[in-house]
């Protein structure tokens, strides 16, 4: 499924130099402060890439740049670019060794941004959410993630539970993270092809979307607090995958 979302500002100097570097998407104008004062170098970069791209750069007021970044902190910064598409599940499958991110129910765009920008770190080839109960991909997402949204591939589905078949049919491990699970999230052996599922804010990883995974792990838990923030899971995991299939290569 291709769909784009209807979001097209991108704000703050990291996410806003990544789309530019990145070329995923078109940039039609960016906005700068009036500012006075010394400009920090990664603005100085930006304005150099817009420049050698042709991309008409405004100078705005503190009131004019607030309203075209829609009330989003933006340290200056703010473009006007095209919207950012989803890609087809099939094309994150491609991946020779799949590390897949897979979230069952997200819809803060804070945590969605962070787990973005997580995945992407950790070498992930690709993210799945679902059509419902899922963040959109805003600028806020684009800011929180500090440009990795501009290179993690996205799909959306329909219906998780059917990606996930779809996923062990092409050979990959579909393992979730759940707080109940008896194995450790070091037990596992992550150097096979493998989609990481967690759950939302709220729920967690629905029953139904569980019981289709091939294994579950946990994290434990030693304070008073029974759970972490999604994209903290997150990278707890996936950086033990990166420590796996590091070893693994050495």
């Amino acid at each position: 499924m291709e769909q784009d979302t209807d979001d097209s500002v991108i704000v703050g100097v990291h996410s806003v130099y990544e789309a530019l570097r990145s070329a995923q998407r078109p940039v039609q104008r960016l906005h700068l402060s009036r500012g006075r004062g010394s400009m920090p170098e990664k603005v100085r970069q930006i304005m150099e890439m817009a420049n050698a791209g042709g991309i008409p750069i405004r100078r705005e007021g503190k009131d004019a740049l607030e309203r075209i970044a829609r009330g989003i902190p933006h340290q200056g910064v703010v473009a006007i670019v095209g919207a950012r598409s989803y890609v087809p599940l099939e094309r994150i499958l491609e991946s020779e060794k799949p590390l897949i991110v897979v979230l069952d129910g997200v819809q803060d765009p804070q945590n969605l941004g962070a787990v973005i920008r997580t995945a992407e770190t950790a070498g992930a080839t690709g993210l799945v959410v679902s059509e419902r109960r899922s963040a959109g991909l805003t600028a806020v997402v684009s800011r929180v993630s500090a440009g990795a949204l501009e290179y993690l591939p996205i799909a959306q589905v329909s219906n998780l539970v059917t990606a996930i078949n779809t996923m062990k049919t092409n050979g990959i491990w579909v393992v979730a993270v759940d707080p109940d699970a008896p194995d450790l999230w070091t037990e596992f052996d992550y150097t096979v092809p493998v989609a990481l599922v967690l759950g939302g804010e709220h729920r967690g990883v629905r029953r139904l979307v569980r019981e289709n995974c091939d294994a579950g792990i946990r994290l434990p838990m030693q304070g008073k607090i029974d759970s972490l923030n999604v994209s903290v899971a997150a990278g707890v995991v996936l950086f033990e995958v990166v420590r796996q299939r590091g070893m693994s290569s050495a």
